[in-house]
């Protein structure tokens, strides 16, 4: 996914792929780890393994995730010498944009109040400062 979104956002690392580490948390959500496997399969396809390494699930979530999936239309099942591969459809890649719009969204709000807290400290430091020079003379 490489475009508007991979070059400008600091939850992006260079490939275009979102870096979540900005965001880590104790428990997942249905939708982070939804777009997690659509992440896995979005390109080449991916076999149930590599899209359970990529998303750090186990078996039984995997396969409840693919199921729901496939069965909303976000992916696509083929069959290759046997193997079911599983591929992001259009439908999925187009959760995947709004998912990582509304990501930057929330982080860029985040990063905007942080940075008005300190900017809010600074102020509140300089005043104190400043009180305690008139108070000193």
């Amino acid at each position: 996914m490489v475009g508007i979104y991979s070059s400008c956002s600091p939850l992006h690392d260079k490939s275009g792929t979102f870096n979540y580490s900005n965001l880590i948390k104790k428990y997942r959500g249905h939708f982070e780890i939804t777009a997690l496997v659509l992440e896995a399969v979005k390109d080449n396809g991916a076999t149930r393994f590599s899209i359970l390494k990529h998303a750090s699930t186990n078996c039984a979530q995997i396969n409840k995730y693919l199921q729901f999936l496939t069965e909303i239309g976000f992916i696509k099942v083929n069959l290759k010498e046997g193997q079911a591969l599983y591929r992001t459809s259009e439908k999925g890649l187009e959760f995947l944009r709004q998912y990582n719009i509304l990501l930057e969204m929330l982080f860029n709000a985040y990063v905007q109040n942080k940075q008005a807290n300190i900017v809010c400290q600074a102020a509140i430091a300089n005043s104190t400062n400043q009180k305690a020079v008139q108070h000193a003379l």
